[in-house]
């Protein structure tokens, strides 16, 4: 706890004596996105400056860096890179078992290579794949979470305008602290508050968090999810202090989506398939109960494709073709408190959008999930500042654009029994 405190003041530090904006683009994808996602890979392609310079493929977050800087460069000629300007960046600590005549793990100390570096100094847009978000942070930062000159040259780079992008462990990063492993329900079940940020575990467990290479200065960002259920986790490591110091808001990008964030503007938007969740946890107030989080004051915002965000406040702008569902609420049905596998409408666009801001029947509702007698109990409430809109893009795609709900997480204990007679 006392090396991750002493990270997160060098982090608030290093922020604190950077410059008050970077002048490029970021592209931070939710994991999965399609080869075929010409939302997401066109945009990160058409955001490199002019005079672009090279496209630079970071693959050091996989356990086959080989293997996924071939499928991110075949992907990205396909949506228009020419095969000449893409370069991969050699920076990985696994072993590729695709390259028997090489091995890649010594890659891993050329963060200090000048050869290397040279490439991030040309580039006009860098790539980071997928895989596991603590490898290219254990290679880009110093052991003191200073930065390595490699990762120091991304910045310059970034500060000149270039775009970098990233899919799944290469969205995690982004933020100035990342979650590196958790299961949104064992996470909000941990016994103490204070003791949130724990070591075991990856992908269930108790949730870890560490510091993150800080390009997104706006708050904490969580990958793939929508298919993994991770708005308890998110809230709950924003929630904790060791967080707080660092992030109040949170991002929680669905696959095949993305949030563009223009940080001269300090605007983001969301294009993709999916949905970018908005978690404002600035005004929240977290307890223990029995041992258990009790969390109220969290907002939830939900942003489409098309939807604009200023990224400091969480101001939603939706897109032109949605209107305000207030007064106009299509449905008038009473929705179940109960969760899992029999009950539709799981997600939180679902949620927030078809179950509550366009139904008349509530004004509040419930989700529960339990595991054994442990559970959770999620409410959202709309309140007299939230706002909804739906409307059908130019794809025919109807979706939801959501602001000010209210989100309180509640401890629950129960007992279950079979019914025999």
């Amino acid at each position: 706890m006392r090396l991750f405190s002493a990270l997160l003041l060098l982090a608030c530090a290093a922020a604190a004596a950077a410059p008050a904006r970077a002048a490029g683009t970021l592209v931070i994808a939710g994991g999965a996105v399609s080869a075929e996602n010409a939302a997401v890979w066109r945009t990160f392609l058409a955001a490199r400056p002019a005079g672009a310079g090279t496209i630079l493929i970071v693959p050091a977050a996989s356990g086959s860096p080989v293997r996924a800087a071939r499928a991110a460069a075949a992907t990205l000629v396909a949506h228009g890179a020419r095969p000449e300007e893409i370069e991969v960046l050699a920076l990985a600590r696994e072993d590729d078992p695709d390259t028997p005549g090489t091995d890649e793990r010594h890659w891993a100390a050329n963060s200090r290579n000048p050869d290397e570096i040279a490439r991030v100094a040309r580039a006009g847009a860098i790539w980071f794949t997928g895989g596991d978000q603590s490898r290219v942070t254990s290679l880009l930062l110093e052991p003191d979470g200073s930065d390595t000159p490699m990762l120091a040259s991304m910045r310059q780079r970034l500060a000149a305008g270039i775009v970098i992008g990233g899919t799944s462990a290469g969205a995690a990063i982004m933020g100035p602290v990342m979650i590196t492993r958790g299961d949104s329900l064992i996470a909000m079940l941990a016994p103490v508050l204070t003791d949130a940020i724990g070591t075991t575990g990856r992908d269930g467990g108790q949730m870890a968090v560490s510091r993150g290479l800080g390009f997104f200065p706006y708050g904490l960002i969580d990958q793939h999810f929508d298919r993994r259920a991770r708005l308890g986790r998110l809230a709950r490591a924003l929630l904790a202090p060791q967080v707080r110091a660092t992030a109040t808001v949170g991002f929680g990008i669905d696959e095949d989506s993305a949030l563009i964030a223009d940080l001269a503007s300090g605007t983001g938007r969301a294009v993709g398939a999916g949905s970018v969740t908005l978690v404002d946890a600035r005004n929240a107030k977290a307890r223990e109960l029995g041992g258990r989080l009790v969390a109220d004051g969290l907002l939830l915002g939900l942003a489409n494709s098309g939807d604009r965000i200023a990224l400091a406040t969480l101001g939603l702008a939706p897109a032109p073709f949605k209107e305000p569902l207030a007064g106009r609420e299509y449905w008038n049905h009473q929705v179940s408190d109960g969760g899992g596998m029999a009950l539709p409408g799981q997600t939180v666009e679902d949620v927030l959008g078809q179950d509550l801001l366009d139904n008349r029947g509530t004004r509040e509702l419930e989700r529960l999930t339990l595991s054994g007698r442990e559970g959770v109990l999620f409410r959202f409430t709309q309140t007299e500042a939230s706002r909804g809109w739906l409307g059908t893009d130019p794809d025919g795609r109807r979706s939801y654009s959501v602001s000010g709900v209210a989100f309180a997480i509640r401890p629950v204990r129960v007992r279950v029994s079979e019914i025999r007679r």
